[in-house]
């Protein structure tokens, strides 16, 4: 027994020791090597510029150079030596590509197999990687099927490995009758915000570039892959043939142990729990997946359950539910095969886009075809859409909704009601359906345009940096930590530059492009002056007025999202990045939720004194 206790002692204390063991750390040789490779391949995308800037030609170049550039950000990422050589490998494949396209001819895009490509971003402009695999017997003549393949959390993920995996290291697989595309989401981040829009920017990149099916769209993950599925998959379900969904996580309050959040971020989670949605199963072939012994089978169950709740056998439904072998945190081989089956099914009978069975709790989340949801009666409050087309006219059921985007229907029938006169945009007042009205200088809440802060930060933003005179020091100073810890950790955690500028500069054309997120108090930063006037609540001399609360102490900060006065088409956003932190993108993906709703005070010390959404008209 004694020995038992010792070889099991030293067993324990071995694996202590590699998981303990410290990162791979290279020599001053080794960065100059990485430093001067930098160097020749930047001089190169210099002379390129000029000519490809804004191509995907171009960025399929520069994600070589970008991969260096970030590992020397974060040595620490040099997690084995494999990292070194792969970082020098990346700038030489890069070195390569360039050549190829100064001389007019580049080899990559036709490559069959696996490769690296790339786009730039309208989030922030900077240039995100995706992989492809591209079947021998691709013919671009030939429209296809594509699989949109959400990977797992890799505590090792980085542009690096990224391209390590999608360029050389790993074979292709055998197969002839589908693309894949293989998003990196920013890293680790379960494809919510700017990770949820790469999926798209991605997918709009790889359509540029290849010959697709759009009828044939599926979309597909495992662990962090399959939460990403399940949101992005039932939120969006008119945009994918089939999705299929493996492990990950459904829900916030138990995943994230959050039993005793406050109420006003427990109302966001309907942004991002999945579960939620479930009954838009009935608009898209659905598999879920788990291992019996593996926790995240709790994923799948959860979407059943609610459908059970909503009256939906899943069986009567093109869904399907798997439950593995005791294999733990794995997908069976048997299991996805009858997945694999059962989507080949789907996509050898599409379903009828005629019939819209759709479900939103918010406006950011609209599209259901020929239809589009734009107004809610309350943001994260269950609204429904149930219609039928019939060449262009309609008959639709609406619960919840004011607001409705008709697309290809020139007369309507909602909730019993006649609509005509070519109707694109109707809405609902008192009570009855009608052709929307112009209604200049009248804000509602709308796709895009709801909020809460965190939404500002899934479409292209600039934050503005003060330079005014200090009314409160400690409020410029709270402001600006605030602004550096967001920077900070869009760079770690979304791998990303933010657009920065001072309030001084600020132009007409930034106005007109991005939405702005302002730091300082109204004495500090000129744009904040000037809209700060034309928003419903008030800051001065230390008083918050805001939700019908007045806040008066040392050193207050407020923190907003509103549609931006100057031009309200784009957000302004005041003192504010993410409302999450460091600490929870290190932790659990299911913690990327907003802690502060539409607006917030935050006293001297950063505690929210008070917190909250405005209405649907932003009262």
């Amino acid at each position: 027994m004694k020995r038992l206790l010792l070889i099991f002692s030293a067993a324990a204390w071995m694996l202590a020791a590699q998981q303990a063991a410290p990162p791979f750390v290279p020599n001053l040789e080794q960065i100059g090597e990485i430093k001067v490779r930098m160097a020749v391949l930047g001089a190169k995308l210099e002379e390129l510029e000029s000519k490809h800037a804004g191509t995907d030609v171009f960025a399929d170049v520069v994600i070589f150079h970008k991969a260096a550039e970030w590992i020397l950000r974060h040595p620490e990422e040099f997690f084995t030596k494999a990292y070194l050589d792969n970082t020098l490998k990346a700038l030489e494949t890069g070195a390569v590509r360039a050549s190829e396209l100064q001389e007019g001819k580049t080899k990559w895009p036709n490559r069959k197999g696996r490769a690296v490509r790339a786009y730039l971003s309208r989030v922030d402009g900077s240039v995100q990687p995706y992989g492809v695999i591209v079947p021998e017997n691709y013919d671009a003549r030939t429209p296809i099927r594509l699989d949109v393949i959400l990977h797992g959390r890799g505590a090792r993920l980085n542009e690096v490995s990224f391209i390590a995996d999608n360029e050389w290291a790993k074979a292709a697989p055998a197969q002839s009758d589908r693309l894949e595309l293989h998003i990196f989401g920013r890293t680790n981040n379960a494809y919510r915000w700017a990770g949820e829009t790469d999926v798209f920017e991605a997918l709009a990149a790889m359509r540029r570039n290849y010959s697709i099916d759009p009828q044939r769209i599926v979309l597909r993950g495992f662990s962090m892959g399959g939460a990403g599925t399940w949101h992005i998959g039932l939120q969006h379900p008119a945009r994918w043939a089939a999705i299929e969904a493996g492990a990950g996580f459904s829900e916030t309050k138990s995943y994230a142990k959050q039993a005793n959040a406050p109420e006003h971020q427990q109302r966001a989670w309907a942004i991002y729990d999945a579960f939620l949605y479930a009954r838009n199963a009935l608009m898209v072939p659905t598999v879920g997946y788990g291992s019996i012994d593996d926790p995240q089978l709790q994923a799948s169950v959860n979407i059943k359950e609610q459908l059970l709740r909503e009256r939906i056998q899943p069986e009567s439904i093109p869904a399907l539910f798997l439950v593995g072998p005791k294999i733990g945190h794995k997908y069976a081989p048997e299991s996805k095969k009858v997945s694999e089956d059962f989507i080949a099914k789907a996509l050898a009978s599409p379903r009828n886009p005629d019939r819209v069975q759709f479900l939103t709790h918010t406006t950011r989340y609209w599209d259901a075809g020929w239809v589009r949801v734009d107004g809610l009666e309350k943001h994260y409050a269950r609204a429904e859409v149930d219609g039928t087309r019939s060449g262009n006219t309609a008959e639709i059921k609406t619960k919840g909704v004011t607001h409705l985007v008709l697309r290809g229907i020139d007369s309507a029938r909602v909730d019993g009601q006649n609509v005509t006169g070519s109707p694109s945009l109707i809405e609902k007042r008192d009570g009855k359906w009608a052709t929307a009205k112009a209604t200049p200088g009248v804000l509602r809440k709308r796709h895009g345009l709801q909020g809460p802060i965190d939404d500002a930060f899934m479409g292209s933003f600039l934050c503005v940096r003060p330079t005014g005179t200090f009314r409160d020091s400690a409020v410029n100073l709270h402001a600006l930590t605030r602004l550096n810890s967001f920077r900070s950790n869009w760079d770690k955690y979304l791998r990303g530059d933010v657009r920065l500028k001072d309030d001084n500069d600020v132009t007409d054309k930034d106005i007109a492009s991005h939405h702005l997120v302002l730091f300082g108090e109204p004495s500090s930063n000129k744009v904040m002056a000037r809209v700060l006037p034309k928003l419903p609540f008030r800051w001065e001399n230390g008083k918050v007025e805001i939700a019908g609360k007045t806040f008066q102490a040392a050193s207050l900060l407020l923190v907003a999202i509103y549609p931006n006065p100057l031009n309200p088409e784009k957000y302004v956003v005041l003192n504010s990045g993410h409302t999450f932190g460091e600490a929870d993108f290190k932790g659990t993906n299911a913690l990327l939720f907003p802690r502060l709703g539409d607006w917030a005070v935050l006293d001297s010390q950063g505690k929210t004194l008070a917190a909250g959404f405005f209405d649907e008209r932003w009262k």
